[in-house]
């Protein structure tokens, strides 16, 4: 209990500092472990909950993922049907194209294949077809929607890609993206932007012509804590008495103990202290924090300052 490793030391400390039994009988051993989750949430998601002045986005939280962005397919024709939702490609796509977008040449509206099984021929779309019936038409079929990770809390900064540069896909609202990439005239290309479109799904505002890996930074929601003896909240170690100050806090107040407002006091302190050590943490990750040494420009890297001749004429 005394080192506050795991989250069962946790929910002990919790118990014995409200005067409760630790060995399992205490009535009040549910409500420890929900406090400590209770606790547990409001730090992660920034901590205002406890202190409204802190909202951190914290460095502990802080995971980095691939996405690789699926070239276009237009290899062979498509066969559609005027108010059909049936289409079928003569070259059977090797990949399976749910969710990815159709568009046949020549046509104004753009569609969602909303069923296909990879090697098949056969391909649903999402509402019926409004061009002509054709046997034999030119098309692309692009994807532009990803899938997020499921234990994504919030994004952290703009994607990066490493084929052009300035190496970055800045982050849009949906708006703004439908505004400057519409489906009707989306292009292919390394992406310069792209919008959450929910919680889970990221739209870029351009397919790509072969596979194209991206990276994003973002901060993970952690799953509930079970009281166990082998599971260790992702705080860092020196800051999860904070959690039991928290949850002893709760705890008080459930009883109406007097010991309340002291055991707020020491979670306030100890969240502050947190949010201090965060803001420094981040003042080591960031370009621009306060402090920085920036160097002559001779001394900056080949992407960062302008194009030289030999001379130094500056060019561009």
């Amino acid at each position: 209990m005394a080192n506050y490793t795991f989250s069962a030391d946790l929910v002990d400390d919790i118990l014995f500092r409200a005067g409760e039994a630790t060995d399992g009988t205490s009535e009040f051993e549910a409500a420890a472990l929900q406090y400590l989750n209770r606790a547990y949430q409001a730090i992660w998601m920034g901590g205002s909950e406890i202190v409204p002045e802190v909202r951190e986005d914290w460095w502990w939280l802080r995971q980095v993922e691939v996405i690789n962005l699926e070239p276009f397919i237009e290899a062979g024709t498509v066969s559609v049907t005027n108010n059909s939702t049936a289409i079928t490609f003569s070259s059977a796509p090797a990949k399976d194209l749910d969710g990815w977008f159709f568009r046949v040449t020549d046509e104004p509206d753009v569609f969602r294949i909303a069923a296909h099984t990879a090697g098949q021929a056969a391909a649903t779309l999402d509402e019926a077809y409004t061009g002509d019936t054709a046997a034999a038409k030119a098309y692309k079929v692009f994807k532009l929607e990803y899938d997020l990770p499921s234990n994504l809390l919030r994004l952290k900064g703009p994607m990066r890609q490493y084929r052009e540069p300035p190496f970055k896909i800045d982050l849009a609202g949906v708006d703004e993206l439908d505004l400057l990439a519409p489906l009707a005239r989306v292009e292919r290309g390394v992406p310069r932007r792209f919008a959450e479109v929910d919680e889970n799904t990221v739209r870029f505002d351009r397919y790509v012509d072969e596979l194209t890996r991206v990276e994003f930074d973002f901060l993970v929601r952690p799953a509930a804590l079970t009281n166990s003896g082998a599971e260790e909240p992702v705080v860092p170690l020196q800051f999860r008495k904070t959690l039991a100050d928290v949850g002893t806090f709760l705890l008080f107040l459930d009883k109406n103990d007097d010991r309340a407002d002291s055991a707020g006091l020491l979670a306030r302190n100890g969240l502050a202290a947190m949010a201090l050590e965060n803001r420094r943490r981040w003042a080591q990750i960031s370009r621009n924090h306060i402090g920085r040494i920036f160097p002559r420009q001779g001394e900056t890297d080949r992407f960062s300052g302008p194009v030289r001749t030999e001379s130094g004429l500056i060019i561009g």
